[in-house]
């Protein structure tokens, strides 16, 4: 195949097509990406469906909606955006070293493209139980677990076969380059982190250990992204403004601004255990200040570049692009922002950054087409592709965050009796139009480039006649998705989460009231169910002394409600049943800083401490304790054995 000349600039990245090899392997990465999008796609119409009013009522709930909700996250914000990674990294690095460099390379496709396929194929066991952590949630289940692995292990691979080749196209390339390659650095630092958290829990063997692993990749990877996003943008606006966006020595300076929080990595690692509270809110600050930055200054300053440009440069498709994409970032920024508590404001702050992400990635796509020897899009197709796409995620997105305001949950579905909340209903309804939009616009955009691709395979082919079947392309493929969605929603039986029977004659003497007494409307009341739920069951649990499964439970009773001192008093004797004191510690204290009259928090922070060999302070805190309960607390008597067991014990030492 002959590459089409499309640039007459050897520093843009479709120069590095040029090479057969390295053709071949970004087309693979591409395809690999175009099928995770694709499927992704699929999974996002029965999401969509299950939140959208009348068309709720066609799809199940329960556990195959969050088997839906695992594959679609995965596929559309891990391997569609590593997979474009990849491919980008294999342009910056340019021809490989030898055959040997060339293998490796291949072999990390591969590896790849068979955990895109395990992943996939997951959704259709019943036993895989979806873990909805956050940035990497997964479906417990080997064939998940295994597809995962083996297309971690292909990007990794592909990372280490290019580094080489662009670290030495960086030094003399223009900023994109540097870009790709501090990319590469963070991708390697985001696998580190995984590997440190991986030694950090080697005893916890439970739901809860696969957001703890996550928690700190999760963050870094989103500097993978931005810096990626950066590079993006300036090819593009290079391309579109027929002259550099700024000087090489200020988009570098952006570039290592954008990276250079995660120097901040080690201190969060070294001052707090990974499982331990204080680790996430130190990687959510992390990112809340460090993330942003750079990439909006850029953005800021292509706004003001492509407004002076003038009115001929919006004739250009990839203009329309970039500024949706800079838009959506800054209005992702912007809820970020916003968010308060884990409602839908959070998906509507990663629905805005990360549809940016995607959108710039959809337009280099739209400019890669041509060097591999398929016919242009036609202008009016990208148009409207990016007009559905854009639009739509910036409805979807200022949806969920008016839903979040009036407090609906994330992860949940919620749609019983909203026809009774008219402003719920609206927005949920907006969402649902929003993401219609957005999923028949990465539909277009696939359709657009298959049939591109499809057209430039026999350029000398004699064409039928001048119609036009791409709008009947594009109703078929959207028709098929919905069919797919529509089945896949009714593969499996509803298998929502049972509560044992003895719940209520286990229910706490200090029960969840400060949450119960603000549930006020649907969504507050839909919100407080689900806590209830857990919180009821976390408490048969502990009493089993299932102490992994009551972590998993109230790890998400903590996300939906983390001013709940009672919450945090079972986290804290959780704790202690896997014998982890120090954050049995501080849940405790947590308890204790909410309600400082949580009477047990006072006695399992004085179990705590012991557990620390800080006995001082375990008198002090089982003397609150005794001090607080009546004289008919059942606890008191042991609390008083414990108290003259302790001084008895520092008695030597104080001689």
């Amino acid at each position: 195949m002959k590459v089409l000349a499309t640039a007459a600039n050897s520093s843009l990245p479709e120069s590095s097509l040029a090479h057969t090899g390295v053709r071949y392997l970004a087309a693979g990465w591409l395809a690999l990406a175009l099928s995770a999008l694709t499927i992704a796609t699929a999974c996002a119409v029965v999401l969509t469906i299950a939140r959208t009013p009348w068309l709720s009522a066609w799809s199940t709930s329960g556990e195959f909606f969050g088997r839906t909700l695992v594959v679609h996250v995965t596929l559309a914000v891990v391997i569609w955006f590593l997979a474009c990674a990849a491919a980008f990294w294999t342009l910056a690095a340019g021809a490989p070293g030898g055959a040997g460099a060339m293998a490796i390379r291949w072999a990390s496709l591969t590896l790849a493209a068979l955990g895109l396929c395990a992943t996939v194929v997951s959704l259709f066991f019943d036993s895989a139980q979806p873990v909805l952590a956050n940035y990497v949630p997964v479906l417990d289940h080997p064939a998940f677990l295994t597809g995962l692995v083996l297309f971690t292990s292909g990007v990794t691979l592909a990372g280490l076969g290019s580094l080489r080749g662009a670290v030495r196209q960086c030094l003399k390339g223009p900023a994109w380059r540097l870009g790709a390659v501090l990319s590469l650095v963070a991708a390697f630092i985001a696998l580190g982190t995984w590997v440190v958290s991986f030694i950090a829990l080697p005893s916890m063997q439970t739901p809860a250990r696969f957001e703890y692993l996550a928690w700190g990749p999760g963050h870094v990877l989103q500097f993978v992204h931005v810096l990626l996003l950066m590079s993006v943008w300036t090819v593009l606006g290079e391309h579109l403004l027929g002259k550099p966006v700024a000087s090489r020595r200020w988009l570098h300076g952006l570039l290592l601004l954008a990276i250079l929080p995660l120097l901040a990595l080690p201190l969060i690692y070294f001052n707090y255990p990974v499982d331990d509270l204080a680790f996430r809110r130190a990687f959510t600050l992390l990112m809340a200040l460090g993330i942003w930055p750079a990439a909006a200054l850029l953005g800021l300053r292509l706004l003001v570049l492509l407004k002076g440009a003038g009115q001929s440069l919006w004739h250009t498709p990839q203009a329309l692009a970039l500024l949706l994409s800079i838009l959506l970032f800054l209005l992702g920024c912007g809820l970020g922002a916003m968010i308060q508590s884990d409602t839908t404001m959070v998906p509507a702050h990663y629905h805005g950054t990360v549809g940016a992400v995607t959108l710039a990635y959809m337009a280099m796509g739209y400019r890669l087409v041509p060097a591999f020897g398929a016919a242009p899009v036609p202008s009016h197709w990208i148009r409207w592709q990016v007009l559905s796409y854009g639009l739509g995620l910036m409805t979807l997105a200022l949806a969920l965050a008016w839903s979040g305001s009036m407090g609906v949950p994330r992860k949940t579905l919620h749609v019983e009796v909203m026809l009774q909340f008219p402003a719920y209903f609206v927005a949920m309804g907006l969402a649902g139009l929003g993401g219609l939009m957005a999923v028949a616009g990465a539909a277009l955009f696939v359709v657009n480039v298959m049939r591109s691709l499809q057209t430039g395979r026999h350029p000398t082919a004699p064409r039928r006649g001048p119609r036009d079947i791409r709008w009947r392309a594009v109703a078929v493929t959207l028709g098929l998705t919905l069919c797919l969605g529509l089945l896949l929603s009714y593969w499996t039986p509803d298998q929502g989460e049972a509560l044992p029977a003895t719940v209520q004659s286990t229910r706490p003497a200090t029960a969840p009231a400060t949450v119960l007494k603000d549930a006020g409307g649907h969504a507050q009341q839909m919100r407080a169910d689900e806590i209830r739920r857990r919180f009821e069951h976390s408490v048969t649990l502990l009493q089993a002394r299932d102490f992994d499964a009551t972590v998993a439970q109230l790890h998400r009773v903590l996300e939906l409600a983390p001013q709940m001192p009672e919450a945090h008093v079972n986290m804290g004797f959780a704790m202690i049943g896997i014998q982890r004191y120090a954050a049995a510690r501080d849940f405790f204290n947590a308890a204790t800083e909410l309600n400082v009259n949580q009477l047990n928090a006072y006695y399992g922070l004085a179990l705590a401490l012991e557990g620390l060999n800080d006995l001082p302070g375990a008198m002090g805190a089982m003397q609150t304790y005794i001090h607080l309960s009546g004289a008919d607390d059942p606890f008191r008597a042991k609390a008083e054995n414990a108290l003259r067991k302790w001084r008895a014990a520092a008695r030597p030492a104080t001689n």
